[in-house]
């Protein structure tokens, strides 16, 4: 994240890690950057794009971690 601040698959791995662990606030308030790089990401679009690149169960986990963080279920 240093080397790369708008990689968006890491930005939403520290989003859901910082949820799972209870940094509801850290999630947040990275959540509050993606929109301007990631325009429309929804829940809904998120698990569809995830649907056919990652095993159900990392769905799930990642949905929950952005559920936590507030992102729009769209």
């Amino acid at each position: 994240m240093h080397d790369q601040p708008r990689y968006i698959a890491a930005m939403r791995a520290k989003i859901v890690a910082n949820a799972h662990l209870g940094h509801l606030d850290e999630a947040r308030a990275e959540l509050g950057r993606m929109p301007a790089l990631d325009h429309g990401v929804t829940i809904a679009a998120w698990r569809a794009f995830a649907a056919t690149a990652f095993a159900p169960e990392i769905v799930e986990l990642y949905v929950t971690g952005l559920r936590l963080a507030d992102l729009p279920e769209g």
